[in-house]
């Protein structure tokens, strides 16, 4: 078990003292007293913040950084300090479980999200309606077409059976039918834009 200064272990890690006094406010660092001093234990931390760390910000390879130095994650500290004891293979083990089990339901968190923002799109472009509008739509159009057809025999009966003429009936029927049409067009339009 190696132990090191706060900021030596800040360095270690390529890091501030800032993030270093963080991840000990989270308990994600293993202080030990060594001669009056708070030291960190370097392998126990190291394989702690790598249990619960994002692997979105956590990649286990060194990163350029913008002053030409190279970033060194956390697992790649891990694996630089040499440790092979049964307690950080487990904890490394641990972490690609969590990992693992993270990435999972960050997936399921994301498809949700998408589709979440997909329903709303869609709704504002008009392809989604709400249901409730087209039942009530559908109901009043319904019951225009029933009113406007059981309509048409008591309007129609008293001229068709006083005329002979099968064309006059023929031209009768076919003003009768278009203009309950065109009403039933009217009544539809105007459920549609209320």
């Amino acid at each position: 078990m190696s132990v090191l200064s706060k900021s030596d272990f800040a360095r270690k890690i390529d890091r501030s003292h800032q993030y270093v006094s963080s991840l000990i406010k989270k308990g994600l660092i293993v202080l030990t007293r060594q001669d009056g001093r708070e030291m960190v234990e370097v392998e126990a931390s190291l394989a702690k913040i790598a249990a619960h760390a994002d692997p979105a910000n956590n990649p286990a390879t060194t990163m350029p950084r913008a002053d030409g130095r190279r970033k060194t994650s956390v697992g790649m500290a891990l694996r630089q300090s040499g440790t092979t004891q049964s307690a950080d293979v487990e904890g490394i083990s641990a972490q690609s479980s969590s990992t693992t089990q993270y990435q999972k339901s960050r997936a399921v968190k994301e498809s949700y999200t998408a589709r979440l923002r997909k329903i709303e799109f869609e709704k504002e472009m008009g392809a989604i309606v709400n249901k409730e509008g087209v039942e009530k739509a559908a109901f009043g159009v319904s019951r225009i077409l029933r009113e406007k057809l059981k309509a048409v025999p008591n309007r129609l009966a008293p001229k068709v059976t006083v005329v002979t003429d099968q064309k006059e009936n023929f031209i009768i029927l076919t003003e009768e039918m278009e203009g309950v049409i065109r009403e039933i067009q009217a009544a539809i339009a105007e459920i549609i834009n209320t």
